[in-house]
């Protein structure tokens, strides 16, 4: 009988934690700040070779909001100091949020100058402690020195760690 009892408090137990484990919206809701930054290769539209250039680096702050907890719909928005602010579509499931395709205008930086790039960033994140790593993809074009290039072979990274309050 004695060991009945502690097998279902035991079997209690797990399941209570088990049932505080966060994951979907509830594991990304919330205040971040974050900082971007990382590089694209651009590939000249005609002709041959490659520059590297490096994505200007961004930095504010972050919501994740849950528009549908059902479905893992949410809303990011990114607030840079002097810079744009961003809103993307994301799915969160289990522990990874996916971001919705979305376009912007980016600055890159190539050689001693900065340009404007029309980029499509996609991505995903995925939570550490209190901190979520995004991993951007940009892919789009850019004109610098008069010559059109295509971006491609991102490797960029959004960091944000969460506000405590």
């Amino acid at each position: 009988m004695e060991k009945s009892r502690i097998f279902a408090l035991v079997i209690a137990v797990v399941l209570a934690v088990a049932g505080c484990t966060k994951d979907g919206p509830d594991l990304f809701k919330g205040n971040w700040s974050f900082k971007t930054s990382g590089t694209v290769v651009l590939t000249p539209s005609s002709g041959s070779g490659s520059l590297t250039a490096s994505v200007v680096t961004e930095s504010g702050q972050m919501d994740i909001i849950t528009t549908d907890k059902d479905l893992g719909n949410m809303v990011v928005t990114m607030n840079a100091v002097l810079g744009d602010a961003v809103v993307m579509d994301a799915v969160a499931r289990g522990d990874s949020l996916t971001i919705d395709s979305f376009n912007r205008l980016v600055r890159l930086q190539v050689g001693m100058e900065t340009v404007s790039a029309d980029v499509t960033v996609s991505g995903g994140a995925r939570r550490y402690d209190d901190t979520v790593i995004f991993t951007l993809e940009y892919t789009g074009v850019c004109t610098y020195n008069g010559s059109g290039y295509i971006i491609g072979g991102s490797d960029i990274k959004c960091v944000a760690k969460l506000n405590d309050y």
